[in-house]
């Protein structure tokens, strides 16, 4: 059962003054608690924070798991990965407490600051006041995705993902195998048969000389913020692991996060072609097409499942919404999208 908002609220202020009190001497006073636009698997609140009198207040953000969420992320390794990620210097908010489970709000939670700018992909790629976001946004997400893929292996947040990961180059079997376990998961005996299909086709086609770094995993579109100069944080790294850093590009391909601006295939902004090249001058690695290609096919699969995850969280009950709902209805979109690429390949 959810929180109501002034429980919330009350729990969110005492967990801030047993953090802040020892580092400022504070009393904290949270006020102007408001849900914003969540991510797959946690809900996001942004809220004001008085740490002592006569000081102005200071705009936060509460990241809280979701409740009946069937794709799992883990709170505490997003939190350590904000602060890895700053240190390999990608345009991160900064991160200021996490609380586990046991901290008042009843699930997994960090605190983080608040980015000014804006989110909403249909006003990036279609408002003209974002006109000139849009000619310096390719670049800059190149840039971020360079920086993000050189971030040290051993570094605290991204050490456990390297544990993980496989050794030998074979990047794509370990993120086949999560997915498919999440698809067994949520796919409650209905037949999915493009998708049955379109797994074979990844384990067949996966590439064996993989680069290992860290990876995203949901860099796109919607996930990025920006203001009308260019680009202002990168959000959304619940899904980060160790993989081929260009399964991110592949994602970026992803026809659903052009929003409906077509020609322009990398994330509605530019050519693929174009997105690989920037890539390769901030990075200094190369992309062959044939990879780029295999990683938008498993890009779109990706998506499909968790569109079912989606619907399934609604229809079961867990977290009832027509949001939900209606993006459950578009795996036929990704399945005719898949067998489009494929055919091409």
């Amino acid at each position: 059962m959810s929180m109501d908002a002034g429980k919330m609220r009350g729990q969110l202020q005492e967990f801030i003054r047993s953090q802040a009190h020892a580092e400022e001497g504070a009393r904290a006073e949270v006020n102007s608690l408001k849900r914003l636009a969540g991510g797959a698997s946690c809900d996001v609140y942004a809220f004001e924070v008085t740490l002592s009198r006569g000081q102005a207040p200071r705009r936060l953000v509460l990241r809280i798991d979701r409740e009946g969420n069937a794709i799992g992320s883990d709170r505490r390794r997003e939190f350590d990965l904000f602060r890895a990620a700053a240190q390999a210097g990608v345009t991160v908010p900064r991160v200021y407490w996490y609380g586990d489970q046991r901290c008042g709000l009843g699930r997994p939670f960090f605190v983080m600051e608040y980015v000014e700018g804006e989110a909403i992909a249909r006003r990036l790629l279609r408002d003209d006041a974002y006109s000139g976001t849009r000619k310096v946004l390719p670049s800059d997400l190149a840039r971020e995705l360079a920086r993000a893929h050189q971030c040290p292996l051993d570094a605290p947040g991204v050490a456990e993902y390297a544990k993980e990961a496989p050794l030998g180059g074979r990047q794509a079997d370990a993120v086949i195998d999560y997915w498919y376990g999440v698809f067994e998961q949520i796919g409650a005996g209905h037949p999915w048969p493009v998708l049955e299909m379109v797994a074979r086709w990844l384990r067949s086609q996966a590439p064996s000389d993989s680069e290992r770094t860290l990876v995203h995993g949901d860099f796109r579109i919607g996930n990025i913020m920006f203001d009308r100069v260019g680009l202002t944080a990168v959000l959304d790294w619940e899904l980060a692991h160790v993989g081929d850093p260009i399964e991110d590009l592949g994602w970026f391909c992803v026809r659903s996060w052009r929003f409906g601006v077509e020609g322009k295939d990398a994330g509605g902004l530019c050519s693929r072609e174009e997105f690989a090249a920037l890539y390769e001058q901030a990075s200094g690695r190369r992309v062959p097409p044939e990879r780029l290609r295999y990683w938008e096919i498993f890009g779109n699969w990706k998506w499909a499942i968790a569109c079912i995850g989606q619907e399934r969280a609604h229809k079961g009950g867990a977290y009832p919404s027509i949001e939900l709902a209606s993006i459950g209805r578009r795996v036929a979109e990704m399945e005719y999208e898949m067998l489009q690429l494929m055919e091409e390949v």
